[in-house]
């Protein structure tokens, strides 16, 4: 038997994904659609415990949005950071025994250190031992630019160290 109102409007049926709760960890929600790779990648998040990771689900303030849950870790101030830089409109819930006990909500400082690589192969950071330090032009959309080299560059350019 076919669903008679799915077919008259030409929409999918509304399903609802049921994902684990965590007892203690992090869950980072709201990231831009197609970011929680980036996110993983960034944070370094190996094999060392259970992670969720959620793509491209409905949202209602953008078209789509990303997920992530890390059993048994709680992020470092480095690591929220480095979430504002690849989505600033992501939430990051630390839940201990099922509860949330703590919201944050990633702000983009306006220096970043040591978090980002220039991309200037001529820049002193990549030729000497020399922490990075950025300046934020730009918050909507992201644009760094490189203390030393005086370098601008995008979002979609960043690299993490």
């Amino acid at each position: 038997m076919s669903d008679q109102s799915n077919t008259d409007t030409g929409h999918r049926p509304k399903k609802s994904i049921k994902v684990t709760a965590l007892f203690n960890g992090t869950v980072i929600d709201h990231l831009d659609g197609g970011s929680a790779l980036k996110v993983i990648e960034a944070l370094d998040i190996g094999m060392e415990g259970p992670a969720t990771i959620g793509l491209n689900f409905e949202s209602k303030k953008h078209r789509t949005k990303d997920l992530i849950k890390i059993e048994n870790k709680e992020l470092t101030q480095e690591e929220i950071n480095k979430i504002a830089l690849i989505s600033p409109g992501a939430t990051c819930s630390i839940i201990r025994n099922f509860k949330v006990v703590d919201k944050i909500r990633p702000e983009l400082p306006n220096r970043v250190e040591k978090l980002v690589k220039c991309n200037n192969p001529s820049c002193v950071t990549n030729q000497y031992e020399i922490p990075t330090v950025f300046t934020v032009l730009e918050r909507d959309p992201i644009k760094l630019r490189c203390y030393y080299c005086e370098r601008s560059f995008k979002k979609e350019e960043i690299q993490f160290n």
